[in-house]
């Protein structure tokens, strides 16, 4: 594999298959789709169509790309076969699209379906993919994490976020020369992103009078823990109301286990609305201002460890989800447990140490420069054999 530039202009299409990594690579996907290099489009799949998840896919539109496909393969099931079953559906159905479309490289992220499906299915169909957020390490059992490293043995191009990420890929067997540590792109919208006062963020989530203090809960289900979910989430929502703070909810991801959560949100919403309002999706604006104003963030979103540091927002980290991931001083991880959130809450309200700490905004994931360096090695990175034939380092 070689690296120069190249006089034609490259096909790229995107994967996206939840608001979520949608959100993550929006800021490479805009340069992407203003470079003059590139005809780039993307493949809406998954929750984003979903209007049981918020049908996130109306932003996407909103946002001018263009769309080469839609899947429709969520199957909306609290069991965990549905997942595996939603998998099946979609892995045909890119590949109809790739071979009508004959992209030169596929994009996408993390640890999701789309990163195992459309790495497998661009394998066999000699399509160059370039994953991004591999290497990275979280010991909390959950089948993500073994998606993620399948993903990148699938993969024919890197972009870890850390150092510490592209020596996890070596360790894996795979070639120095097709790692770029080029951190988190997420960082470049969330820096970039306007700020709005508190009440202007408020009023366009709910018409409540909420004038005082507030957190923001994002809790996903473990499928390895479906039967412990709704238990699980009612040790948080508990504790809040304990503390008597008003938190903003946002709905869950769609692993099995799912269900659960939502219902129990919408019991607390129903019999204590003035201590807990429950949304599905907001636009990115309001989302990062809703964080920026917050107190802290709970549950047990990726969120917490990446981005809101670049916020200076404490984070309450709860269960075992994301346990084992480099993290910032902003984070507290704590137990299910009532009395270990309740204790965490009052850290990050009046521990002024912590606090401080927090407040630094220091943020060891990136800069909010990534998307530049990916673009320019997406416009240099020469497609041949060298890059499409992969082989073991060991």
């Amino acid at each position: 594999m070689s690296i120069k530039p190249q006089k034609n202009k490259k096909k790229i299409i995107a994967v996206t298959g939840a608001r979520s990594d949608y959100d993550l690579l929006y800021s490479v996907y805009d340069k992407l789709n203003t470079s003059d290099l590139f005809d780039f489009s993307i493949i809406i799949t998954g929750p984003n169509l979903s209007e049981s998840f918020g049908y996130t896919a109306k932003s996407i539109y909103a946002d001018k790309f263009r769309v080469s496909g839609t899947i429709f393969n969520l199957v909306d099931s609290n069991q965990k076969i549905g997942r595996i079953n939603s998998i099946g559906l979609q892995i045909p159905s890119l590949a109809n699209i790739f071979f009508n479309e004959k992209p030169d490289i596929v994009l996408v992220a993390g640890d999701r379906e789309e990163s195992i499906t459309v790495t497998l299915t661009c394998a066999y169909m000699d399509i160059a993919v370039a994953h991004f957020f591999g290497g990275d390490i979280a010991k909390d059992g959950n089948i993500d994490n073994s998606i993620r490293y399948a993903a990148s043995k699938l993969a024919h191009i890197h972009f870890p976020t850390l150092p510490q990420h592209r020596e996890n890929l070596i360790k894996l067997g795979e070639e120095d020369k097709r790692i770029f540590v080029v951190g988190n792109p997420a960082l470049d919208r969330l820096i970039a992103t306007k700020e709005l006062t508190k009440n202007d963020t408020i009023s366009v989530i709910t018409s409540k009078k909420i004038v005082e203090n507030y957190c923001v809960l994002i809790q996903h289900p473990i499928i390895t823990q479906v039967d412990k979910q709704y238990d699980h989430i009612r040790e948080t929502l508990e504790a809040l109301l304990e503390k008597n703070i008003h938190c903003f909810i946002n709905y869950p991801n769609s692993d099995a286990g799912f269900h659960d959560i939502i219902s129990a949100y919408k019991d607390y919403a129903h019999k204590y609305p003035s201590n807990f309002t429950v949304f599905q999706n907001l636009d990115r604006v309001t989302y990062i201002n809703l964080l920026r104003h917050a107190e802290f963030l709970l549950g047990n979103s990726s969120s917490g460890i990446v981005e809101v540091a670049s916020l200076g927002l404490p984070v309450i980290n709860i269960g075992e989800r994301q346990r084992g991931r480099i993290h910032g001083d902003n984070v507290i991880f704590v137990d299910n447990d009532r009395e270990e959130i309740k204790s965490a809450i009052d850290k990050c309200l009046h521990n002024k140490d912590f606090l401080e700490k927090a407040n630094k905004k220091e943020n060891l994931y990136g800069d909010g420069q990534s998307s530049e360096k990916i673009v320019n090695i997406l416009s240099d990175i020469v497609i041949d054999s060298d890059l499409l034939h992969k082989n073991i380092t060991y």
